[in-house]
């Protein structure tokens, strides 16, 4: 049974007079968060002054890989929150929250080499959406004794959805929830739309202005033009058919086989053809059956076999190059053409993780070529603005020569000998730059061990040899130490 206007904004009224905790609301910029937030500002504009003693705070987290329509929508929705909260004298703040540095997605995946996102090894949703949201709450609690976090999930969205919503039953609160997050264990979770429908949603949003200031009606018109075929009438029975089944989300998604949202985007509005060429480079360089391009030993150097082969780990340094040199040909291209039409800030990658990515390469992978300042002027025709570092012992030419040596001495394994003498050279280099002699000898076998092998089947070989030879030894373990049998 859904629950009126009027029975949720007085029920979020008592919430709030209730206790001292803080509210956090969960606010992504969709129908959803939007109508919860609208309703919570409805609720506590109607009290008296003395009454809004607890802060709200307004949280989005950007992933900075958001499909840009989207982005600059909940960019310009939180800047008017803020001021549409000063003007009318709310305790109300909006909180934009993005990754750490080193949890970006390109600084994972181009910088570290992660392979793109699958499900059976998804590294994605912690790092870039997660961690960010759910350090903010811990503080928060942890400063506050407890906290309260407003989220717009509604049932019937889906059965996964459905599910967490259970989890969240059983309060000792009335229509409060614990946490099931471990971290999260002095923070309580509110639904207010909870028993609305998606055409409940639609109908609120768009028949009550919104309080901050955004047209709703633009935001009815992106969900209209992210479906195939443009249709997204205002509900008025049963048989009508609903807006509420797009799904907006991270353009590099690879847990789904097409960005349906942003394809919809751009065949029904002219305006957002200058994101053709995000979806071209997501559909040709994202992909999970990508294991020619990936090293055959893990990040660590280990080998792992996995019935009868090598499980393969990290990207290649070519297949990173050519991820970096496609990403910014894209950027470049989209940057131009957003210009055009009201989007001038479009930045798929910022120059904080080009230098990230960079001392990735250059620092924990050994590649002394410093392959970033000249993907960069490759692409833009002008010097590598970001910052400078420690000038790599060798030039292109040595470089060069390098390989045409492994070349010489071992025509059939060249690249694996080429990797092999550069990554030890590259950590000598290192040691003398900062004076560290500490175990250098240890990094230095470290180096030989992982990267010793000629190719992939010899290292396989190695790898199945050191299992049976770990293996026999564990039984004549067991047979030297028996069980007890009493």
């Amino acid at each position: 049974m859904t629950t009126s206007v009027p029975d949720i904004v007085r029920e979020i009224q008592d919430l709030y007079r209730s206790d001292s905790m803080p509210w956090v609301i969960g606010y992504s910029g969709g129908k959803d968060s939007t109508a919860s937030l609208q309703l919570i500002w409805k609720a506590i504009a109607s009290l008296r002054v003395e009454e809004r003693t607890k802060k709200i705070h307004v949280i989005s987290t950007d992933t900075l890989v958001e499909n840009p329509v989207i982005a600059a929508w909940v960019a310009t929705s939180l800047d008017c929150i803020r001021q549409a909260a000063q003007t009318q004298g709310l305790p109300i703040e909006a909180h934009r929250l993005t990754p750490s540095l080193e949890n970006r997605f390109w600084v994972s995946l181009i910088g570290k080499g992660y392979p793109a996102p699958r499900n059976r090894f998804r590294w994605c949703t912690d790092r870039l959406k997660i961690s960010a949201s759910t350090q903010f709450i811990q503080d928060l609690a942890e400063t506050n004794g407890e906290a309260i976090l407003v989220l717009g999930q509604r049932r019937g969205e889906s059965n996964a959805r459905d599910k967490v919503m259970d989890e969240y039953n059983g309060s000792t609160r009335d229509r409060l929830s614990r946490n099931k997050d471990p971290r999260l264990s002095r923070v309580w979770v509110y639904l207010p739309v909870e028993s609305w429908t998606s055409d409940d949603v639609w109908n609120y949003i768009i028949t009550e202005d919104n309080p901050w200031g955004i047209d709703n009606q633009e935001l009815f018109n992106i969900y209209r033009g992210a479906t195939a075929d443009a249709e997204c009438p205002i509900v008025v029975d049963t048989t009508t058919p609903s807006c509420g089944d797009s799904r907006f989300g991270c353009y590099v998604c690879t847990m789904v086989t097409q960005d349906k949202s942003m394809q919809a985007m751009i065949q029904n509005d002219e305006q957002k053809a200058w994101m053709q060429p995000i979806l071209l480079f997501r559909n040709k360089q994202l992909s999970t059956a990508d294991r020619e391009v990936r090293d055959f030993q893990r990040m660590n150097g280990q080998l792992k076999v996995f019935n009868g082969s090598l499980v393969h780990g990290p990207y290649l340094q070519d297949k990173r190059r050519e991820l970096l040199f496609e990403l910014l040909s894209t950027q470049r291209v989209v940057h131009a053409a957003g210009q055009q039409v009201g989007y001038p800030n479009v930045e798929l990658i910022g120059i904080d993780e080009l230098d990230e990515i960079r001392r990735i390469w250059v620092e924990d992978k050994g590649e002394i070529e410093d392959l970033v300042p000249q993907i960069y002027e490759e692409v833009y025709g002008e010097p590598y603005p970001g910052k400078e570092i420690e000038p790599t012992p060798l030039d292109r030419i040595d470089l060069a020569l390098l390989r045409e040596v492994a070349k010489d001495v071992d025509p059939e394994a060249a690249d694996q000998l080429y990797r092999l003498t550069r990554s030890l050279l590259a950590r000598q280099f290192q040691s003398i730059q900062t004076q560290k002699r500490s175990k250098h000898l240890d990094k230095l076998e470290s180096i030989l061990q992982s990267q010793g092998f000629r190719n992939e089947e010899e290292a396989l070989a190695f790898a199945v040899a050191l299992e049976e030879k770990n293996e026999e030894e564990a039984s004549a373990d067991d047979l030297a130490n028996p069980t007890p049998l009493y």
